[in-house]
């Protein structure tokens, strides 16, 4: 069984219909980044996780987030670049395990007459990193494999209002039954699952991706990603479109 782990950077909303434009300080792309190891390695990145902490004095069940200020760890700043460096490291260890959309918000919302909200965003990024999931699992297995895929996010909800995992896993459902012109989503299970992610290795570990794409396509800096490349899954040599989906 195969265990994808998802995560967000940027903002998939921010832009303004009426004008035909991103709102001021909003990003310039929403990044959907998956993580996608087998469920046999989900207590090596728990362990691999930790000891990372541990080794700069955190709490090693506290969640560390991508945007954690390091002054808010106590920590220098070279000391949360380090952290972000061998959390990257440990990413590495699994091949063909990163998948990233990014979303060119301005194209989206402007040229695509179904993107009409932030949601609808949302399940495109979802719909294009599910086929590149099963794209990997048909590499693997070969087109008839029955080999199962689970998908975890992190809960967007609070204790007052739980719309948007609704709608997202309304927009997974609808994805699993469509699957795309080139493949079908006959591995993904019938539920999305929703954990907090204080408590998942793995959403934290989808977070970071994330974080480092983000960086690369929003900030021009790829320090991080270069790092996590090896990890990026590719085709026929190549992670554009495979791995990397970059949709404007």
């Amino acid at each position: 069984m195969y265990i994808i782990f998802i995560d967000e950077s940027g903002q998939p909303g921010g832009y303004e219909q009426e004008n035909g434009c991103l709102v001021k300080n909003t990003s310039k792309f929403f990044i959907l980044s998956g993580f996608m190891i087998n469920a046999e390695e989900i207590l090596n990145i728990e362990v691999d996780l930790k000891d990372i902490k541990i080794k700069y004095g955190l709490n090693p069940y506290h969640e560390i987030k991508w945007n954690t200020r390091y002054k808010e760890l106590s920590l220098e700043y070279n000391q949360i670049m380090n952290i972000k460096k061998e959390i990257m490291n440990v990413v590495t260890k699994y091949k063909n395990s990163v998948i990233g959309i990014i979303m060119d918000k301005q194209y989206c919302y402007s040229k695509k007459d179904f993107v009409k909200t932030h949601n609808d965003l949302y399940a495109l990024a979802l719909h294009l990193l599910m086929e590149r999931c099963c794209m990997q699992i048909t590499d693997k297995h070969g087109r008839k494999t029955t080999v199962p895929a689970m998908l975890f996010a992190d809960s967007r909800k609070n204790n007052k209002n739980n719309k948007l995992d609704i709608e997202l896993q309304t927009a997974y459902l609808r994805a699993k039954n469509m699957g795309t012109y080139f493949v079908k989503f006959p591995n993904f299970c019938d539920s999305l699952i929703f954990v907090d992610s204080d408590y998942s290795a793995g959403i934290q570990l989808a977070d970071f991706c994330a974080g480092a794409i983000y960086r690369k396509y929003e900030s021009n800096d790829d320090t991080f990603f270069e790092i996590m490349k090896p990890a990026v899954r590719s085709h026929n040599g190549k992670i554009e479109g495979a791995g990397i989906k970059l949709y404007k």
